[in-house]
């Protein structure tokens, strides 16, 4: 029997269905190529030296230099939060106000029964009623180091669990740089001067999170 040769309906057909599976085939590899990439970013990056490389020379400089006095904030937001915000607030990161600040005041009380110890202070000449603390650790709330500054952004990192680990590491930074030889046994009743930023979340009490925490000051 004579063999007939394809016609070229038929080439045409099979050239199109080599490319449709050619084409298929490079759909499902680029995925998982791209998800081992992240993964292996995502493994790569320490945030201990991150911290390390921005600490001295961006975090402390620009919390000193950005700082407002908090008796002046505290009464801005007591007239108006809105525009206090406005005025005083170092960046929205995360949808909410982040304010730096710094000024002195006198322990009214000391927190140290949990791993969130703080200290209560009393603000000189404000006449509010907004409750101020200062964490002193080792457990650390918030990120309000990291939202402060302005110049850490979730854009520079591959993923959240990055950027998350960044606010982390740098609220341990405070606990062994900055509050780690604070005494708190004696601090009850003692003035304290201090540069920190807290996020604006609660009118009846912010959280300050220190760079700078010392005994002494003019309260």
């Amino acid at each position: 029997m004579e063999n007939k040769a394809p016609s070229l309906s038929q080439l045409v057909l099979l050239l199109a269905l080599l490319l449709s599976l050619a084409s298929c085939k490079l759909w499902t590899i680029r995925p998982i190529e791209s998800k081992e990439q992240k993964t292996a970013s995502s493994q790569q990056f320490n945030a201990d030296a991150y911290v390390d490389s921005i600490w001295q020379s961006k975090v402390v400089p620009t919390m000193l230099e950005k700082a407002v006095d908090l008796t002046a904030v505290l009464a801005a937001l007591d007239a108006d939060p809105e525009a206090a915000k406005k005025q005083y607030s170092s960046g929205d990161a995360g949808g909410a106000a982040h304010f730096i600040v710094k000024g002195a005041g006198r322990v009214s009380r000391v927190e140290s029964r949990s791993q969130n110890r703080a200290l209560t202070l009393m603000p000189p000449n404000y006449k509010g009623k907004t409750e101020v603390a200062i964490q002193v650790g080792p457990a650390f709330r918030g990120s309000a180091l990291r939202d402060a500054v302005g110049f850490i952004q979730f854009n520079q990192f591959v993923n959240q669990l990055q950027f998350a680990d960044v606010g982390n590491k740098l609220n341990d930074r405070v606990a062994t740089a900055v509050v780690r030889d604070f005494d708190l046994a004696t601090a009850q009743g003692k003035p304290v001067s201090f540069c920190g930023a807290f996020t604006f979340s609660d009118r009846a009490k912010i959280i300050i999170t220190p760079v700078k925490l010392e005994a002494g000051g003019q309260p």
